[in-house]
């Protein structure tokens, strides 16, 4: 991150599922001061059907200083569970900014379970939220900026969204 300290801006691109847990690592350089980023809402396993609130979690920020340029976070309906969870990590930045399309609205944990027919599933046993409360399970999370490909940009195998991303960089 250091080496990024002068830019005017970081594009951080989670059109994808990311191969690493970057949550706390990379918002610490980000954020000026404990930011809260989300909230679960956990089965009562003596109480089936209740569920209750936890605390919110925070990312936290590192011993240096926050990342002051602009950051431009990169989603499209492939952005699912853990990159999902990364980018309301993510998003907490003084200067975010998260642009694309809404993402797939399948965050949360998985527990496998078997079927009859030797046939198995996954479903989410929490439910992931804002602090404020709004859902993002089934919702996805929508876009500050809404963007997608258009063909003629795609023809042209040029990546319209991250233009766009410097583009919003480039304003300050």
């Amino acid at each position: 991150m250091s080496e990024f300290s002068q830019t005017k801006g970081l594009v951080i691109d989670i059109r994808n599922y990311p191969a690493e847990f970057v949550v706390f690592t990379l918002s610490q350089y980000l954020v000026l001061r404990p930011t809260p980023f989300v909230k679960f809402s956990i089965p009562v396993p003596s109480q089936p059907g209740l569920f209750t609130w936890t605390n919110a979690l925070h990312v936290r920020p590192g011993k240096g200083q926050a990342y002051p340029g602009k950051v431009v976070i990169l989603v499209n309906e492939e952005t699912q569970s853990q990159a999902e969870y990364t980018t309301m990590a993510l998003r907490t930045a003084p200067r975010a900014t998260v642009l694309g399309s809404t993402t797939a609205g399948a965050d949360g944990n998985v527990s496998r379970f078997a079927l009859p027919g030797n046939l198995s599933t996954m479903i989410s046993g929490i439910g992931i939220y804002y602090p404020d409360g709004r859902e993002t399970q089934r919702v996805g999370i929508v876009p500050d900026v809404e963007m997608h490909p258009t063909v003629q940009g795609l023809q042209a195998g040029r990546d319209e969204l991250l233009e766009k991303a410097l583009e919003l960089i480039d304003q300050g």
